[in-house]
């Protein structure tokens, strides 16, 4: 039987952060930054000072850094993935601002039309969609009458394709982050029960 919360204390810490991680894990599968969650709550606590001993607050305190370093590293991670799949391709600046705003809006309108996991398809499907308009805008401006237009269109297409893989890369990485933090929490759930 539990005394008291100040006693287990860690127990209820480590349940809340495998729950907060599970709905974050989720979060991130709808196209949004869920990956935060676990690290907020973590810093919440520790800012708070809920656990009474000094030993315990630290290393709070160095786990909710390392929560949100995780989730700002995922971050970019996804962010920077589909510009590199577009450059590695070929693509011109203009490619790659049509990447970011395609996937911007891709995802917006993604969760509109398929709440939950028109997300992310929005993300991938606007990320590709949105460097290859840019791509092919670039293309068209750079060699009018140059080139003939199956040219621009398959250059353009190698891009959004090269961006589109480049992004689905970068979301599983901020998906197994997101993971990484769920397990770490069950773990240490597991270490406190035993």
């Amino acid at each position: 039987m539990l005394e008291s919360l100040s006693e287990h204390f860690a127990l209820f810490y480590y349940l809340l952060l495998c729950l907060v991680s599970l709905i974050g894990m989720v979060v991130v599968t709808i196209g949004m930054p869920g990956q935060f969650l676990p690290g907020i709550v973590a810093l919440i606590i520790w800012l708070l000072g809920l656990d009474a001993d000094d030993a315990a607050i630290r290393y709070r305190g160095f786990e909710a850094l390392i929560l949100l370093g995780l989730a700002v590293t995922a971050e970019i991670i996804e962010f920077l993935s589909g510009l590199v799949g577009g450059k590695s391709a070929g693509s011109t600046r203009q490619g790659a601002i049509g990447a970011i705003l395609g996937g911007f809006c891709g995802g917006i309108c993604g969760n509109i039309v398929f709440p939950l996991i028109g997300g992310i398809f929005g993300i991938l499907v606007g990320t590709g969609v949105g460097a290859f308009l840019g791509e092919k805008s670039a293309l068209a401006k750079a060699n009018e009458g140059a080139l003939a237009a199956e040219d621009h269109d398959g250059k353009a297409l190698k891009v959004g394709i090269a961006s589109l893989i480049g992004r689905a890369l970068g979301l599983v990485v901020k998906l197994s982050i997101a993971v990484g933090c769920l397990l770490y929490s069950f773990f240490k759930l597991l270490g406190e029960l035993w």
